[in-house]
């Protein structure tokens, strides 16, 4: 009955490596394992790397914040709370850039006259008199946005 059936055996029970199916498993198994192999050896490559790459701003003109530090330029001297201050709630900061890079912070009260915030924001980095006439009236109109008057 065994041989009335048809099948293909081989002494032993094992199976028979020449049929076509067989070799078509045989043929991917051998294809995955080259595959395999070939991803190993290029992750190794790529974790190889002796020496690292510099740390530089990928996009060097996106800006990026940089949080003032308590005691550093423009920060406070003391780190403690705040003293109370008689000039009211804090309407805005005002940062001036001048020409030479350098930033100038002011930290603007409801209670604070444009002339005023103009003086401390000079005391810091001089600008000249017409340069001084138009940030006073660029502070008078955001305090007047501010306080609702404009």
């Amino acid at each position: 009955m065994e041989a009335a059936a048809g099948w293909r055996c081989r002494p032993g029970g094992r199976l028979d490596m020449s049929h076509g199916f067989v070799r078509h498993i045989r043929r991917n198994q051998i294809a995955r394992d080259a595959y395999e192999r070939a991803v190993r050896q290029a992750r190794g490559r790529a974790r190889g790397r002796l020496t690292p790459t510099p740390t530089r701003p990928r996009r060097p003109d996106q800006q990026v914040y940089r949080p003032r530090r308590p005691g550093g330029p423009g920060g406070d001297a003391n780190p403690g709370p705040p003293a109370a201050d008689t000039r009211g709630p804090r309407l805005f900061c005002l940062e001036y850039e001048g020409d030479d890079g350098h930033v100038t912070a002011v930290i603007v009260h409801q209670g604070d006259s444009a002339e005023e915030v103009t003086r401390r924001v000079c005391a810091r980095s001089p600008l000249e008199p017409a340069l001084r006439r138009a940030l006073c009236q660029r502070v008078q109109d955001e305090l007047s946005k501010r306080r609702g008057t404009g």
